[in-house]
């Protein structure tokens, strides 16, 4: 099963994200039931894996995650592969990543290393881009380069499976790990 682990955004962030995603008329968006911000990707793993997994994610304690994004950028130095909204990384987002990892590692699953360049995933783009879409790419960037979002928190954190179709992929939730302390909680 093709797995990964995210932060799941607030729907106002969604919106927000979607309503930029409605200036660009380039690119295939991204839907907004899609819009994340990735911790770990997993990669193919036997539903064993993601049981021990799921078991040591339960454990992860409440905390206060605040995303702050701002600035839009783009992959792929010669020809743009996908645009995307930075994420700060601050040092409750770099924890959470860490003891997500740990939990990666305690289930037994090896992943290679990486670094970590938190974002939101807003559009991919082929591999032939024409030129005018090209130029219309740049003239957005111009424009909504320096978008920020307003800060808000993190409610949760996701395990999902990504079904990979011809129109794009399919996200659904396998089970997700509050981040917030539930009412009554300390």
């Amino acid at each position: 099963m093709r797995t990964f682990i995210a932060l799941d955004l607030p729907e106002e962030t969604r919106e927000q994200l979607s309503d930029l995603q409605g200036l660009l008329r380039v690119g295939r968006h991204v839907p907004e039931e899609n819009l994340h911000l990735t911790l770990s990707f997993l990669g193919e793993q036997p539903l064993p894996a993601l049981e021990a997994l799921h078991e040591v994610l339960c454990d992860l304690p409440p905390r206060e995650v605040v995303l702050r994004l701002s600035g839009l950028d783009i992959l792929g130095s010669r020809q743009p592969k996908l645009l995307f909204i930075r994420a700060e990384r601050s040092g409750p987002l770099a924890a959470l990543r860490r003891e997500v990892l740990t939990a990666v590692r305690l289930a037994g699953i090896e992943l290679p290393r990486t670094r970590f360049r938190p974002h939101v995933t807003l559009a991919r783009f082929s591999r032939d881009m024409e030129e005018r879409d090209a130029a219309h790419l740049g003239r957005f960037l111009q424009t909504h380069g320096d978008r920020a979002l307003p800060e808000v928190v993190a409610e949760q954190v996701t395990l999902y499976q990504s079904v990979l179709r011809e129109d794009g992929a399919r996200y659904d939730p396998l089970a997700s790990y509050p981040l917030v302390p539930m009412a009554g909680e300390t």
